[in-house]
């Protein structure tokens, strides 16, 4: 995979030239100081605290840009966390929240989390998916503050990512979601090598969520009936 995603600086920054901020919960040492530099790296000033009532306590003095929680922390979880900052803090009406949690990541339209949380990343998360889900969630801020009569499709958050973007840079997401699609099909074919259906499975159910996420439903399709030449035929022909 590309390590140029997190050295690639879209607009990441305010109307008034002010870098944007993340506020970060995860309770892992490990992942957390990984993560923040990524996002740093990225052009993002970086809040980050170790469970979700500290994120909650942050929320509730300060403006984030993008919230990003950890689902399984001690203290207070994710979900919990992101239920009390939707339910208590008008100011963060507007701001995304995404969920890291290889479990959600895999269950998108799962009610457990859909009511608290605009998107889900998988755990850990690479730069890539990082990059992309970042990209995704500043250029959905601006819409999300809009009053709308309900929730959004698949196809209008799409063509709000791809708006709110200068085409090169589009472009360069989605060569980086094309990217991500080919190590996942790779993923596939070396679970079913090995025989490990639980690797060829998870791999399958991020490849569709990405799939879904960027219009490519011929691959998604495909995904679902696992046939990895096609998939292979399927990617290659949407990032052509």
């Amino acid at each position: 995979m590309s390590a140029l995603a997190p050295q690639i600086k879209p607009s990441f920054q305010r109307a008034d030239g002010s870098p944007r901020r993340v506020l970060y919960a995860e309770d892992q040492i490990t992942s957390r100081v990984v993560t923040k530099a990524i996002l740093e790296r990225m052009g993002f000033v970086v809040d980050a605290v170790e469970d979700g009532e500290l994120a909650l306590q942050r929320a509730r003095n300060d403006n984030y840009d993008v919230i990003l929680l950890d689902i399984e922390m001690p203290v207070m979880d994710g979900v919990t966390a992101a239920r009390s900052i939707r339910a208590e803090l008008s100011h963060c009406n507007d701001t995304p929240i995404l969920a890291l949690s290889a479990f959600l990541a895999d269950s998108t339209e799962a009610s457990a989390w859909r009511d608290a949380f605009d998107s889900a990343l998988p755990k850990p998360a690479n730069s890539n998916e990082l990059f992309m889900a970042m990209t995704a969630a500043v250029a959905f801020k601006s819409a999300r503050a809009k009053p709308v009569s309900a929730k959004p499709t698949s196809a209008e958050l799409l063509g709000a990512l791809r708006d709110g973007l200068a085409p090169a840079m589009w472009q360069r997401v989605v060569g980086l979601a094309v990217e991500e699609m080919h190590h996942l099909v790779n993923a596939i074919g070396a679970g079913l090598e090995a025989h490990d259906a639980a690797l060829a499975n998870h791999a399958r159910m991020k490849l569709q969520q990405l799939a879904r996420s960027f219009g490519a439903a011929e691959v998604a399709g495909v995904a679902e009936n696992g046939d990895l030449a096609g998939l292979r035929t399927a990617v290659a022909s949407f990032g052509g």
